[in-house]
């Protein structure tokens, strides 16, 4: 996942704060858990857009115990609701934030608490990946503007998130696809 909580793509180890630029000077962070790193310890990484299952996985249960005591069924259904999203995820879909969102409301089903997961993901542009301008209606919904109006019109980009969103949802779970409403409730 790239922003603030990015981790090593592929084994979901976080990512030191200091900065390492390479001969480009492109900005890379190191791994820091030599334990989940294993014999990647070196990586230079800012995290990727898509991560590897096993990385957001162990990002997911990192990320709970920041904020709650270890939660072996929460965990159990996390590891097989994660697996069905990779799987069944398509196209932009596979956006960790797209997962990781698809996955909070699935544990929420099972009456799990997740707000805590909306501190761990930064909602962007399904389209360029840039950061949302969020801008409040009077009387009116919240709407997301793509910060970089990658589509030259400047729309409300949550629409689009919350229809992807249940989408993702619907493949995976093999049900009826659940109404956009239901997702991002900001």
């Amino acid at each position: 996942m790239i922003g603030n909580d990015a981790f090593c793509p592929d084994t979901g180890a976080p990512l030191t704060d200091s900065e390492h630029y390479d001969e480009r000077g492109r900005r890379y962070r190191a791994v820091t858990d030599g334990s989940l790193a294993g014999n990647r310890g070196g990586l230079l990484t800012n995290g990727r857009v898509e991560s590897s299952y096993e990385g957001l996985l162990a990002h997911f249960r990192r990320c709970h115990q920041r904020h709650h005591e270890d939660d072996d069924v929460l965990y159990r259904r996390g590891a097989l609701a994660l697996r069905r999203l990779k799987r069944a995820a398509d196209g932009r879909q596979t956006a960790d934030r797209h997962v990781w969102l698809a996955l909070a409301h699935r544990l929420r089903e099972y009456d799990h608490e997740v707000a805590w997961m909306y501190d761990h993901v930064t909602i962007r542009c399904p389209d360029c990946h840039g950061r949302l301008a969020f801008v409040a209606i009077r009387d009116g919904p919240v709407l997301g503007r793509c910060g970089t109006n990658c589509d030259g019109l400047g729309g409300d980009r949550l629409e689009a998130i919350r229809s992807l969103l249940a989408s993702l949802y619907a493949a995976a779970f093999d049900e009826e696809t659940p109404s956009p409403e239901q997702f991002l409730q900001i």
